[in-house]
């Protein structure tokens, strides 16, 4: 992964393409206590902290908005499953009339009735048994116009059984358990794990996808940054160019060198000149969308401050880090979350080919009279509070589908993914242990490298100055000078290259580990939104 006439490329490492903006924009928060200066109206230049240039994205981002809200909503799933065990509040009424012609079936029952009940109640599925429980109270009304025609010789002669309605209160309570498919609960425990290491997996993923949205809309100053190094080398090219050009005009009226000299000198200095004005326009542009992405005024003026570390902060064990690496990786507790969920699976499947055997039963305490309803729950003696008059009922249901394919192709596909579980969780361990070994080599040789450059940054530096110093007293021509001088330019961006290269591998190691956001102390509860 390197950088290139100042683009981005990526590189694959371990079947993942890691992109470079996202990386290098972390070298940011790693080398700067202060990312950048904004300079107001006034003049005056106001620093921003790595913290506040963070905060400035998190605000300002619409990607980073975006995934804020998914963060939110990463337990969804798991509380709209849970609401299965909340309270409810129940009711229901139901109204019957019924008008018969006069015969000899309804003599005694009447040829008018009227059937109503109203109830409400609470129920509950408890979470650790499964038991299905409500409680409810209610009355009925009844009325009939049985002998309540006096008209009717058959009816007449028993007026005296004609009643007022009749209303019966009670209240039951009833209960129901499954004892075999879901014995106490046992399938909805597992469903419930299932949906937590999914609300885990999917807070892992999206507060992975944060942490990148983050650094990557810190990657415009990461890019600025590096168009301003690319600008400032270039700007001192011309100079240098400038001086040898001055310099050979100067000898040349001293007739110690020739004219094609300046010729050449002349067409150098317009090549470095085209040069910095492309390196002045690549800047601007990058100034620009910074200051878009991070909605800064149009007028900011950002300082050309870039301070990239230059030491490995602690230097790396791979034994003690290839642990926290699997404690800490989302992609490899997800792949452990993942066989937790299959092995779950498997189990309520084998729940599945067991037989349905639901027992319920209901309970009820009920009184009846003819004055009003309220009778039955106010009188102690002969109301539902004494208890006298009683309702039992049970129920035995038993089910079970004969030669059913269905249940066992989910048992089949189930096992099946165990084993798929059990080899990627195998495989992405193997790809963890992999990745951090080849990210510790990386940043041990990138150190190297940095350090090798500064070395012959130095060297280069010291040898074009004796080439001038040369070149001023006629010990060297124009073409030592000049190869001298693209050395020490190929020499000091290539530094410059080191220098990064040595922060994105830094990078990378913390990525590696999954250490990344602790360092900058963010984590996915601090990101995710108050909802009012």
């Amino acid at each position: 992964m390197k950088l290139e006439n100042g683009n981005f490329w990526t590189k694959t490492i371990s079947g993942k393409t890691i992109s470079v903006f996202l990386v290098s924009s972390l070298i940011l928060l790693s080398g700067f206590s202060g990312v950048f200066s904004q300079e107001n109206k006034s003049g005056k230049v106001l620093r921003l902290t790595t913290e506040e240039t963070v905060k400035r994205a998190l605000d300002s981002n619409f990607k980073l908005q975006n995934l804020r809200y998914e963060l939110a909503k990463t337990d969804s799933s798991y509380l709209k499953a849970e609401s299965q065990y909340s309270w409810r509040l129940v009711a229901d009424g139901s109204f019957r009339q019924t008008v018969l012609p006069l015969n000899q079936n309804n003599v005694f029952t009447g040829t008018k009735t009227s059937d109503d009940t109203i109830k409400g109640g609470i129920e509950k599925t408890i979470r650790t048994t499964g038991t299905y429980f409500k409680l409810e109270a209610g009355n009925r009304r009844f009325d009939s116009n049985a002998f309540e025609d006096k008209s009717n010789p058959l009816t007449a002669s028993f007026a005296g059984l004609a009643l007022p309605p009749l209303y019966t209160g009670f209240i039951t309570a009833t209960v129901s358990q499954d004892l075999l498919k879901n014995s106490f609960g046992y399938k909805g425990r597992n469903q419930e794990k299932i949906l937590d290491n999914q609300k885990e997996m999917a807070k892992s993923q999206v507060s992975l996808q944060i942490s990148e949205a983050i650094v990557g809309s810190l990657v415009d100053f990461w890019d600025y940054s590096v168009k301003l190094q690319s600008l400032k080398t270039f700007r001192r090219l011309k100079e240098n160019v400038s001086n040898i050009r001055n310099l050979t005009v100067r000898k040349q009226g001293l007739g110690l060198s020739e004219g094609f000299e300046v010729n050449q000198w002349n067409a150098l200095l317009a090549q470095a000149d085209s040069q910095l004005e492309t390196a002045v326009v690549q800047k601007d542009e990058a100034k620009r969308k910074l200051a878009r992405t991070l909605k800064l005024e149009n007028d900011s003026d950002l300082s050309e401050e870039t301070d990239l570390m230059e030491e490995i902060p602690e230097k790396p064990d791979y034994t003690k880090d290839l642990d926290i690496a699997y404690k800490k990786r989302a992609d490899y507790l997800n792949a452990v979350r993942e066989k937790e969920i299959a092995e779950l699976m498997l189990k309520n499947a084998k729940s599945d080919q067991l037989p349905s055997l639901t027992l319920s039963g209901s309970a009820s305490s009920q009184a009846q009279t003819i004055t009003s309803p309220d009778k039955n729950f106010t009188d102690a003696t002969d109301g539902v509070q004494s208890a006298r008059y009683k309702d039992f009922n049970g129920k035995v249901s038993f089910s079970y589908p004969l030669f059913d394919k269905g249940v066992a192709a989910g048992r089949r596909d189930s096992e099946i993914g165990v084993r798929q579980a059990t080899l990627k969780e195998t495989e992405v361990k193997n790809e963890v242990r992999d990745d951090l070994r080849g990210r510790i080599d990386s940043l041990e040789a990138s150190y190297k490298i940095y350090k090798n450059s500064i070395v012959t940054e130095r060297e280069t530096q010291n040898y074009y100055s004796g080439v001038v110093r040369s070149f001023q007293q006629g010990r060297a021509d124009a073409v030592a000078v000049k190869n001298a001088l693209d050395t020490l330019v190929r020499d000091q961006l290539s530094l410059t290259q080191a220098k990064v290269n040595f922060n994105i591998d830094l990078m990378r190691y913390y990525i590696a580990k999954n250490m990344l956001l602790e360092r900058f102390d963010l984590d996915a509860e601090k990101l995710i939104p108050h909802l009012d």
